[in-house]
């Protein structure tokens, strides 16, 4: 089975979220984003460059023969990217486009499917750097290893206690591989890293929560064929609420709006759902009596997993801050979101040295559901050492 790209075009935007925007002025309502590369613009002296995107965008013709379910995954997944645009409030005008192509070409649907998951990070160039990293440990020293570490953001003892203990268990090994080692994940493809038929997703107010379950049950209901239940436990915020279930009524999943013990058993029985994810208001850490309402709710719920969210893109201290005040709740998985947004990642690797809590997911961008990717601990590690990139080239 193939799908054909009838009409394509390719345009430069400033935000991803301008993406779907253009697409639709340009190809009309039935378009659809096929790819999204971020670039450099500008600058001067190599400094000071602007991010930007290449978007590819097209309208996609099925054969007759391509099964109803097909169909219908590649509209919700256009109509569930027009609703995250109009979510996003981004009023910009977009960027004029950089050339179109209205050639054709075809496409299996196992090569679509990849493009609207996203791209693996590209490799960086060589230097001296990366020459230490890949060098076996025999041939640098502990202080090498250590300004390494130091270069791509590791705090001092940190760089320095891992440079000791590379070198003293280390041997034969790279160091992203060594570096590696000190993330644990929780499954190793999209089903198994939920940990369990019910997840609870809890943190503070802007991680990303409603965001990352919208991804999550994309990829469920949409890729694997799940009966995904959403329940909405942010009885405080209307606008929260509805959001999910503008999510659920896309997707042609269920939802319910739930506040105590006796709702959430209502609704776990009314419903035969293979996955459960409990979107929970975001909470300050500090708030402890807000916090508490987290625990009612796990209480009430007895998830299978809790999914803690971290941002990549805040402090150390903010990190432990969230990670001992949220124990109010048993969780047993962390999902670091706004990868992209931060410069550094050694935060991330502190972090799960001192707590050796298992990761989940990661989140890369406001793209559903390209935006998520199952942690892996090869990958956080080369990004951390620069050796991979988030983005997919640099023009």
């Amino acid at each position: 089975m193939t799908m054909r790209v009838v009409k394509q075009i390719i345009y430069e935007v400033d935000t991803e979220q301008e993406a779907f925007e253009k697409a639709r002025k340009k190809l009309g309502p039935e378009a659809v984003v096929l790819s999204s590369v971020p670039i450099r613009r500008g600058g001067f002296l190599g400094l000071f460059k602007k991010k930007k995107y290449i978007i590819t965008a097209g309208i996609l013709e099925e054969e007759e023969n391509i099964r109803r379910l097909e169909r219908d995954k590649h509209e919700r997944l256009i109509a569930f990217q027009k609703l995250l645009s109009e979510f996003s409030g981004d009023d910009k005008d977009v960027a004029p486009a950089a050339k179109e192509d209205t050639d054709m070409l075809d496409i299996s649907n196992e090569a679509l499917s990849l493009s609207l998951k996203g791209h693996k990070g590209k490799e960086v160039s060589s230097s001296p750097q990366e020459n230490i990293i890949l060098s076996a440990p025999n041939e640098i020293g502990e202080r090498q290893i250590c300004e390494t570490l130091l270069q791509v953001g590791f705090d001092p003892l940190l760089a320095m206690e891992m440079a000791s203990e590379y070198l003293r268990k280390g041997r034969n090994k790279k160091l992203d591989d060594f570096l590696a080692e000190s993330i644990s994940v929780t499954g190793n493809d999209f089903i198994s890293a939920l940990g369990g038929k019910r997840a609870m997703f809890v943190g503070p107010t802007g991680v990303g929560k409603t965001t990352t379950i919208a991804k999550l049950a994309a990829i469920f209901a949409l890729w694997h064929h799940k009966k995904v239940l959403l329940l909405g436990a942010d009885t405080f915020r209307i606008a929260a609420v509805e959001q999910l279930r503008t999510y659920a009524s896309i997707l042609e999943v269920s939802m319910e709006v739930v506040s105590n013990k006796e709702e959430i058993e209502k609704a776990l029985g009314k419903h035969d759902a293979e996955i459960v994810l409990t979107d929970l208001p975001g909470r300050n850490q500090k708030d402890l009596a807000r916090l508490e309402e987290y625990r009612k709710t796990y209480e009430a719920l007895r998830p299978d997993c809790v999914h803690l969210l971290i941002a990549a893109n805040s402090s150390y201290e903010t990190m432990v801050d969230v990670v001992e005040k949220l124990k109010i709740v048993p969780y047993n998985a962390v999902i670091f979101t706004k990868v992209d947004e931060t410069t550094f990642l050694s935060n991330i690797f502190k972090l799960m040295k001192t707590y050796n809590i298992p990761l989940s997911y990661i989140t890369t961008g406001q793209d559903v559901p390209s935006d998520i990717e199952i942690a892996s601990p090869a990958r956080l590690a080369r990004l951390a050492l620069r050796l991979e990139s988030i983005e997919t080239t640099e023009v």
